[in-house]
């Protein structure tokens, strides 16, 4: 283990990587916990191995709060950025993933930080997965570019192009960022309708991926608990109906 002080915040190494032609992928806590989602069911999918962690000020507690977890078995744990390496055919991915957001004002230096890092390590594309809110009860993956020349090949997968809006956080903000360095960049966004963690929509994102970068990931293990969620739902809809009065009857006069 190596530990490296940047400014502040520290840098923790397990393994010492290079990557080749590499490729930042990252999925942070957000609208339907989306990007989250699909970047651990792959990081768990694949048995990537944890290869650094960075910890620092601006990498808090969800609310904010300045302050450490304490895990099942008692155990103290910092919030930090954590990189998964998984090495491909041709290239080479570094999976980012987190409890947390950077807090508001440390969001620019967090992402500077991990660029700095992934150029280091022979970084050359980010992609920034996430969440996106459709008001319309439609599926799918939308995208948005910070480099122009992919919209094409993103096209062909069957992703859509934003038509607009606004992304909160670090979804956005790396690959933006990244771009300015010179880096390809983009972001994958699964569609949904609520702010409960969407595990269909991040089934999405892990498919349009996987065609992508042609990745082979299995679907089992998340599709389990889709219909785990969806036999849930049913229950309590069907719950609610049975809860429901029938034509013509009235309830009673005590009843508020």
């Amino acid at each position: 283990m190596k530990i490296q002080k940047l400014d502040g915040y520290t840098l923790i190494t397990y393994k010492d990587i290079k990557l080749r032609d590499g490729v930042l992928v990252q999925g942070l806590p957000g609208i339907g916990l989306v990007g989250k989602i699909a970047v651990d069911y792959i990081v768990s999918s694949l048995d990537l191995e944890k290869v650094a962690e960075l910890i620092g000020p601006g990498i808090l507690l969800p609310a904010g709060n300045v302050g450490v977890f304490v895990t099942n078995q008692g155990e103290l744990q910092l919030p930090s950025y954590k990189f998964y390496y998984y090495s491909g055919t041709e290239r080479d991915f570094l999976f980012l993933t987190s409890e947390v957001q950077p807090t508001v004002w440390a969001q620019y230096e967090v992402a500077e930080k991990v660029l700095d890092l992934f150029v280091s390590l022979g970084g050359r594309e980010v992609v920034g997965l996430c969440g996106t809110a459709i008001e319309e009860a439609e599926t799918g993956v939308y995208y948005a570019l910070a480099t122009p020349k992919l919209g094409e090949k993103l096209e062909s997968i069957g992703a859509k192009r934003s038509s607009g809006g606004t992304i909160t956080g670090a979804c956005g903000l790396l690959p933006a960022l990244a771009s300015l360095r010179g880096l390809d960049a983009f972001v994958l966004m699964g569609s949904t309708q609520t702010s409960e963690p969407n595990f269909a929509a991040a089934k999405e994102v892990i498919i349009a991926f996987s065609k992508l970068y042609g990745m082979s990931i299995s679907l089992e293990e998340i599709e389990k608990v889709i219909n785990q969620i969806r036999e849930k739902e049913e229950e309590a809809k069907k719950i609610l109906e049975e809860a429901k009065p029938k034509e013509g009857e009235q309830l009673p006069s005590w009843y508020v």
